[in-house]
Parts: structure tokens; C-alpha cells; sequence
């Protein structure tokens, strides 16, 4: 059985349409379950652990993508299959999955086509797309090695894990954000000119393949983590390797398809 976890916006009545032909796709397709939603007074840390104690193991995930960053939020150690239903915007990490809109996804779903893909970590929070630091000025210490230390406060910071379509540095052999290859992938992309690392092309991006990062600042800075903003001091950033298992689609950014 399915456990079905639908983002409140899905109450309005705009998305009334898109919502009665999934449901329909669901049922022709004979896949079943309890509805849970999310709300001012319900998060997914809690349905998803009172499901899971009923003996639940898919979770579907009816929304978009800050809705799928909720959902990995709260899985903490539960060990789950998970599926999304896209329905509104944005949408990336479905796309990345191979994982059409609203109805058409029911079919993936059906299917039923797994594939167990690594998660990141940042301060113990799991997200399965990428973490991104905007422009300021810190210090990134790297694999509890070495650090890295700004020459310009004008770099954004993408931490990927999964993204796909993602830009890489000119000349670059890598596919970024591969959520399979057990490590994370650390862009530092200058916003307007600057470079952080030496070697960098004309204040290129630069790429850094890591498991484990901690990032500092003097004063709070933000950072998105799959869209949901968080913010710290000090935000310590991790590759959580075959964490989860996802049902993916033929048109997935990695793997064999």
C-alpha cells in the first residue's frame, strides 16, 4: 500500500482539474492508499513516522519540488521507497528523475522501476538535490583537510548531489550532481568576476568532488536546501551514500536507462 503526501496548495481550486485526473489515473491503475497533507498543524517528519510504524514503505509525494525537500526532510532514519507526483512549480528534481507531470506520473509509478541514489546531509537535515550558499564571505573547510578561502565575496556556492542540468566548468570530464557516485559535487561559481581557487579560468566555476565540507561565517548567512532556506554560523555538509530509494522514470539525468 502507498502512503500519499499532498502540499496544502493543492487545495486551490486551480489545481481542482489536475488533481481529479491523477486520482482517476491512480484508481484505472488500481494503486491505492491512504492521503496524508501537510499543513500549519501537520509536518512530514510526523506522517511520515506514524505511517511507517503502521508498516507503510512508499511514500508518494503529490506536489513540487519544496514539497519532495519536505518530504526527505523528515525521513530520518526511516527506510522508505519514494515516489512523486508533480504538480505545480518548480519541478527540477521530477524532471531529474525522469518523472513526467500530474497524471503521466501515476504510470511511472506504477512501473515501479527503483533505483537507490545517495542523499546529502547539511547539519543532519537530508536533501536529495543540492544546497545553494549565495554570495558572501566565508570559510570552507574540505574533507577536515584543507580549507578554501575567498578572494572575492562575489561566488555562489552550489553543493550537488542531483541536479542534471546543471553548468560545469569549461573542459570538465565530470557530470555534476550524480546521485549514484557516492560524493557530492562543490561548484563555486563567481557572480560578476573574481575567482576563489587558483587555477580557475578567468573567474570560471570551479568543480570539487567531496563527502564531507563544513562552511563558516562570521556573522548568519542563508543557503537554500532544495528551496527550503535555512541559516547559520556554521553548516556542516555531507554525502549520505544508497540512503534512499526512489522510483525513477526512463528519462532519468543518471544511471542506465
Amino acid at each position: 500500500m502507498y502512503y500519499f503526501i499532498y502540499d496544502s496548495y493543492l487545495n486551490d481550486r486551480k489545481y481542482g482539474r489536475t488533481m481529479a485526473a491523477v486520482e482517476t489515473r491512480l484508481t484505472d491503475l488500481g494503486l491505492s492508499g491512504r492521503i496524508g497533507r501537510l499543513g500549519a498543524f501537520t509536518n512530514a517528519r510526523g506522517l511520515v513516522r506514524d505511517e511507517v510504524r503502521k508498516g507503510i514503505n512508499t511514500i508518494v509525494v503529490v506536489g513540487n519540488d519544496e514539497t519532495v525537500a519536505k518530504v526527505v526532510s523528515g525521513i530520518g532514519e526511516a527506510e522508505v521507497t519514494l515516489g512523486i507526483i508533480p504538480v505545480g512549480q518548480p519541478n527540477g528534481i521530477a524532471r531529474a528523475l525522469g518523472i513526467p507531470p500530474a497524471e503521466e506520473a501515476c504510470d511511472v509509478l506504477s512501473r515501479r522501476v527503483t533505483q537507490r541514489v545517495d542523499l546529502g546531509s547539511l547539519n543532519g537535515q537530508l536533501f536529495l538535490s543540492e544546497v545553494r550558499v549565495p554570495p558572501g564571505r566565508h570559510t570552507v573547510e574540505i574533507e577536515g583537510r584543507y580549507r578554501v578561502f575567498p578572494e572575492t565575496d562575489n561566488c555562489e556556492l552550489v553543493i550537488s548531489n542531483m541536479k542534471g542540468f546543471g553548468m560545469l566548468p569549461s573542459g570538465s570530464s565530470r557530470e555534476l550532481g550524480d546521485p549514484q557516485d557516492g560524493v557530492l559535487d562543490m561548484m563555486i561559481i563567481p557572480v560578476r568576476s573574481g575567482k576563489w581557487l587558483p587555477g580557475s579560468r578567468d573567474g570560471g566555476s570551479t568543480l570539487i568532488p567531496i563527502r564531507r565540507m563544513v562552511i563558516r561565517g562570521d556573522e548568519d548567512f542563508d543557503a537554500s536546501v532544495d528551496t527550503v532556506r535555512v541559516t547559520g554560523k556554521e553548516m556542516t555538509i555531507e554525502v549520505v551514500p544508497n540512503r534512499l530509494k526512489v522510483i525513477a522514470g526512463r528519462g532519468r539525468v543518471f544511471g542506465e536507462v
